[in-house]
Parts: C-alpha cells; sequence; structure tokens
C-alpha cells in the first residue's frame, strides 16, 4: 500500500503559511488534511507515492513546485504532471497556471485555511493533548489561551516555531496576543524554513497517529 506521506507535508506547508507563498503547510489542500486511505479506489490527486515522487524531482521540479502543482491538480481534476507542464509553459507563474485551468490563488487560500480550521477543530482533542506534550505545557495552558482568543491554527504552528527556535511556546503567544502575526514573529527569529519544516511535521505525525488509535 501507498504511503499517504505527502498529505502530511503539505499540511504542513499550509500550517507553516508555505502555500503559494500566500502561503498547511498543507500545498496541495485538503489533500493536505491528514486522512485514511481507501484501500479499493485512490484519486490520483490526493495521493503520491515516493516513487511518483521522486520521478517528478528527477525531472527537475522542486519539493514546493510538486506539492503546489497537487494543490492545482486537486481543484482542476487534472493530473499533477499536467499542471507542473502547464507551469513551465507559463514563465513558471503560478498565478498564470491557476488562471490556464480556471483558478483564482486567493480562493484556494480561502478553501485551504478553511478546510484547514476544520481539521483542527474536529480534532481538537487531540490536538491539544499533543501540542501540550510536545511543547511542554500543560492541556490547562493551551486552552486557557484559545479561552482568550489565541486561535488553535496559531498555537500549533508556533509550538513548532517555538521548538524550532529553541524559544518558549509562552512567549510566542504573548507576541501574537500583542497583535504581531504568525509571518511578522516568524521573520522577527529568522527561522530555517527546513528546520521550521521538520518540527511541524513531528508534531502533525504525532497527532494524526494519535487520531488514528
Amino acid at each position: 500500500m501507498k504511503k499517504p506521506w505527502i498529505i502530511l507535508s503539505a499540511f504542513t506547508l499550509l500550517l507553516l503559511g508555505s502555500v503559494f507563498t500566500i502561503t498547511p503547510n498543507a500545498t496541495y489542500a485538503e489533500e493536505s488534511i491528514p486522512q485514511e486511505r481507501h484501500k479499493d479506489k485512490e484519486h490520483h490527486h490526493s495521493f503520491m507515492d515516493e516513487a511518483d515522487f521522486k520521478r517528478l524531482t528527477n525531472q527537475g521540479y522542486t519539493k514546493k513546485e510538486i506539492l503546489k502543482a497537487a494543490h492545482i491538480a486537486k481543484f482542476a481534476d487534472k493530473k499533477i504532471d499536467d499542471v507542473l507542464k502547464t507551469y513551465k509553459d507559463n514563465d513558471s507563474s503560478w498565478e498564470k497556471t491557476a488562471a490556464h485551468y480556471g483558478l483564482d490563488l486567493k480562493d484556494l487560500k480561502k478553501k485551504c485555511h478553511e478546510h484547514k480550521e476544520k481539521f483542527l477543530e474536529e480534532h481538537k482533542e487531540d490536538v491539544i493533548k499533543n501540542v501540550a506534550e510536545y511543547s511542554g505545557k500543560t492541556e490547562a495552558q493551551i486552552q486557557s489561551w484559545l479561552d482568550k482568543g489565541v486561535p488553535l491554527r496559531f498555537i500549533v504552528g508556533g509550538s513548532a516555531m517555538a521548538k524550532a527556535s529553541n524559544k518558549d511556546l509562552a512567549e510566542l503567544v504573548k507576541l501574537k496576543q500583542a497583535g504581531q502575526s504568525f509571518k511578522d514573529i516568524k521573520n522577527s527569529l529568522n527561522l530555517d524554513k527546513e528546520k521550521m519544516h521538520t518540527e511541524m511535521k513531528v508534531l502533525m505525525k504525532m497527532i494524526k497517529e494519535d487520531i488514528k488509535k
């Protein structure tokens, strides 16, 4: 059975705000939401095994390009290979590529956020439990931040950001409460993108595995 590992990577990128640089962890989208596979029938836009991923990287495409193409492919009901070709034919512009398929990047971003929020809320208890364990906080502390209006999405992304920057999550939450955006905080920390991506993958894997229990 092929492993839906790329789905987790996508969700991770959506949460990091990196999709289309307008940015869970997440490139291709709802597809970016961790979920169980059906054994009998697979949708070629929703999953990609490592062999296909390596095939595309061997063709010269970057990981980000492949994930973004998969995101567009999902909504355009096209093959990832076709979207990548269109991308190259359109001066490597994601805006032009999306427009070619009658899509708008802003609308895609909105849909990504909606699905991301839905996933987190549907599994809120598991998310809080794992974020608390990962960040060294108590579930009560996480809940208190939520009660004060700090978005669950920020707490998840902030946990990975805190770990990657050797900061305390509470410090980042205070910055958020003071009015700074996730992007502002991330930029101020001069984070290594790969390190943060790795931390987010670790956290999301914890959450995903707990949900499957």
